[in-house]
C-alpha cells in the first residue's frame, strides 16, 4: 500500500512538473515577440532563461496545489472571450508603437480628452502601456488581460494569487479593492471561498465597463464597482474596511499622489484592518543576483519605463514602502516575492 501511495506521489509530484514546464514553454512565443519587437532595446532574448526558470518555479509551485491547474483553467476561460479583440488590436498597437519609437516619443495625449466631467489628474491623460488612449480605450480594457500575459510569461494570475491567499475564506468581511482595473483576481478568489462582498474602485470608465460587464456573465459576484480616484476616496469609507487591497497600482503614480492614495487606504481601513498592497519588485530585492545579471535587470527597467510608457516606475523602484506604510499607521507585519512581483502585507495599528 505504501509502494502505491508513494507512486502516486512519484506520478503527480512529475505531472505537476510537467504541466509547469508545457505551460512556461507555451508563453515563451509571445514574450520573444516583446524582443523582435525591439531588436536595440533591453535584451530579452538574453534575460528569457533566468526569467523562464523563474516563472517555471512559480508555476510550480502554485501547481502543486490540489485543484490549482482546474482552477487556473476555469478562471482562463474568460481569455477566450477577449482573444478577438486582442488579435484584432495587435497590428494598430505595433504601428503606434513604432510610429513613437521612430519619433522619439514615450507618451501620446488621450484623444479626444475624456468629457464625462471626471476629475482625472493630468499625470492619467495619456496611453500608458502603450495602450490607444492609455485607460480611457474600451480596446486597451479588453486587452490588457492578455497583454501582461505576454509581458509575464502568463503568470499575472500566478502572481495576483499573493493576495487571495492572505484573504481569509468566508463571507463576512468588507474588502475595499482600489485600482480594480478589470477586477480579474475576483473570480479567482471566489473560486477559493473568498466571498466576502467586495467594493471595487477604479478612475478608468472603461476597465469599469469592462468588470462590469464580465458581472453581467457571472465572473465579478458580489462586487460593487465604482469610479474613484485612489487619492480621493469617499470621505464616507473611513475606516469602514476589514481589508484593503491594491494590485500594480503604486508604480503607475507620481510619488506625491502614491502619498496620498495610501494615505486613503489606510484611512479607509478599520483599526486592526489589514492592507494587502502587490506591485513590481524592486531593485533592492534583487541585490543577491550577480553583477551582471543586475546590471541586465537594471537596463530592462529603464527600457520598459521609456518604452512601455511607464514614467513612474524607476522612481518607484527607489521608494520605501516600509516607511511610507509606516507614516500611515500602517505596520508591515511580511513581504513576499511572488516572480516579478512584491506583497506587502501591513496592518493598521490599534490606538
Amino acid at each position: 500500500m505504501q509502494t502505491a501511495a508513494a507512486a502516486s506521489t512519484s506520478w503527480q509530484r512529475a505531472a505537476t512538473h510537467i504541466w509547469a514546464g508545457l505551460r512556461t514553454t507555451r508563453s515563451v512565443v509571445p514574450y520573444l515577440g516583446i524582443g523582435l519587437l525591439f531588436p536595440t532595446g533591453a535584451s530579452t532574448f538574453s534575460s528569457l532563461p533566468h526569467t523562464a526558470q523563474e516563472a517555471y518555479r512559480l508555476y510550480a509551485r502554485l501547481l502543486a496545489r490540489p485543484g490549482f491547474a482546474q482552477l487556473l483553467a476555469a478562471v482562463e476561460r474568460e481569455d477566450w472571450l477577449t482573444l478577438p479583440w486582442f488579435l484584432a488590436a495587435i497590428p494598430g498597437d505595433l504601428l503606434r508603437i513604432q510610429h513613437k519609437a521612430a519619433a522619439g516619443r514615450v507618451k501620446l495625449p488621450v484623444s479626444p480628452a475624456p468629457e464625462d466631467g471626471f476629475p482625472y489628474p493630468g499625470y492619467y491623460l495619456n496611453d500608458f502601456h502603450n495602450q490607444k488612449n492609455g485607460h480611457f480605450s474600451h480596446q486597451a480594457a479588453w486587452t490588457y488581460e492578455r497583454q501582461i500575459s505576454v509581458l509575464f510569461l502568463g503568470t499575472q494570475r500566478l502572481m495576483r494569487q499573493a493576495i487571495i491567499d492572505h484573504l481569509p475564506v468566508g463571507q463576512d468581511l468588507r474588502v475595499l479593492d482600489v485600482a480594480c482595473g478589470t477586477g480579474a483576481w475576483i473570480p479567482q478568489a471566489r473560486r477559493q471561498g473568498r466571498l466576502h462582498p467586495i467594493t471595487a474602485i477604479d478612475l478608468s470608465p472603461a476597465y469599469l465597463a469592462y468588470a462590469r460587464n464580465m458581472q453581467r456573465l457571472g465572473l465579478r459576484k458580489d462586487t460593487t464597482f465604482l469610479q474613484m480616484n485612489a487619492e480621493a476616496l469617499d470621505p464616507a469609507f473611513g475606516g469602514q474596511f476589514d481589508v484593503v487591497t491594491s494590485i500594480w497600482l503604486l508604480h503607475e503614480l507620481p510619488v506625491a499622489a502614491t502619498e496620498r492614495a495610501v494615505a486613503e487606504m489606510a484611512r479607509a481601513l478599520k483599526p486592526g484592518g489589514k492592507l494587502l498592497l502587490l506591485d513590481a519588485v524592486q531593485r533592492q530585492d534583487l541585490l543577491h543576483l550577480p553583477e551582471d545579471r543586475l546590471a541586465e535587470s537594471d537596463r530592462i527597467q529603464r527600457f520598459f519605463a521609456k518604452r512601455f510608457n511607464e514614467p513612474y516606475f524607476l522612481a518607484y523602484q527607489k521608494l520605501d514602502v516600509e516607511a511610507l506604510l509606516r507614516r500611515h499607521g500602517l505596520v508591515l507585519e511580511t513581504s513576499e516575492l511572488w516572480f516579478r512581483s512584491k506583497l506587502w502585507v501591513a496592518k493598521k495599528a490599534i490606538v
